[in-house]
């Protein structure tokens, strides 16, 4: 069984405020047998390759229980031509001015002018935050049913509440759900481990902080042929275009804050050659991302009028 995305992968009864997701025991040694198969080189902090090169193997397709694609031979233009560099990052007064539309700036405007997370558990000699991790949060899982027609809207599966922790033990530091909404759950500042790669032992703590995580709300259910427990099967499509928006959006925020465009990865490709890997994100759609970058930039540079496209 491919472990779910997200610490929370089911209805949770309680309220937020009674939710503590800290696990009650040391999660098990995680041991890395290899680099994965994006090359991570531990004296860069960094995969193999210039910036366009580690998209290019971060953002392979993911299929079935964690089945990976070739890396890609191209990236959709508005990523390439900016990924690793500053083309195009918008300004923090604009983007800063455009959150407050959307009502965001408690959870993002307030602090645009803050760095990321650095590395090695934030040492301030270490490097800063170059990734941004894309996740699905693998459930709810609704076993050999049929997803709701309404998976989209539907209030308990979009309910972010269910992600908030008495604890401050988030799952990420954003989770997005089907309706583009969005739960802060850590500051980009803040160094995150969402990814058994990142708890390796042979890299202590020097990988916490390199990597921001973003969560998508998707259901699973159960895919034939792979035994009786499984969250194999994803909806098609995977995602909604609001919730491209939204991840637009955060990439936009946390690539300003970097002070350039951060390297989106997938988690199963990170995590690909680990024992009990994951496998999401499910059916992501990687030029519906594009586009949605596409128009945000438009938006914020005055290319078109700068009318919000998610409540």
């Amino acid at each position: 069984m491919i472990a779910t995305g997200s610490a929370i992968s089911a209805f949770a009864p309680q309220a937020a405020a009674d939710q503590v997701c800290k696990p009650r025991r040391p999660l098990p040694p995680v041991v890395a047998r290899s680099m994965g198969p994006c090359g991570f080189e531990p004296d860069r902090l960094s995969f193999t390759g210039a910036p366009l090169q580690q998209a290019a193997c971060l953002l392979r397709p993911v299929g079935l229980r964690a089945r990976l694609g070739d890396p890609l031979d191209a990236l959709p233009p508005v990523l390439a031509e900016r990924i690793g560099g500053t083309t195009d990052l918008p300004a923090r007064e604009t983007l800063s001015a455009f959150l407050s539309r959307l009502d965001l700036e408690w959870e993002f405007a307030a602090a645009l002018w803050q760095p990321v997370a650095r590395a090695r558990d934030g040492d301030r000699d270490a490097p800063a935050a170059r990734y941004l991790v894309i996740h699905d949060t693998s459930g709810p899982n609704y076993g050999g049913r049929a997803f709701p027609a309404d998976i989209d809207t539907h209030r308990r599966i979009n309910n972010l509440a269910r992600f908030r922790c008495s604890d401050g033990h988030h799952a990420a530091h954003v989770i997005i759900n089907r309706r583009g909404e969005s739960f802060l759950g850590h500051d980009f500042a803040v160094p995150w481990r969402a990814m058994k790669f990142e708890r390796a032992t042979r890299f202590g703590t020097d990988l916490k902080g390199l990597f921001l995580h973003v969560e998508l709300i998707q259901p699973r259910r159960r895919a034939p042929g792979f035994g009786r427990r499984n969250d194999s099967a994803a909806p098609d499509p995977g995602f909604t275009p609001a919730q491209y928006d939204r991840l637009a959006l955060v990439y936009a925020v946390a690539s300003v804050r970097a002070g350039s465009w951060l390297i989106p990865a997938f988690h199963a490709v990170i995590d690909a050659e680990m024992r009990g890997g994951h496998d999401d994100p499910q059916n992501f759609d990687l030029d519906a991302f594009a586009q949605a970058l596409s128009r945000l930039l438009d938006r914020l540079h005055g290319r078109e009028e700068a009318v919000p496209v998610t409540p």
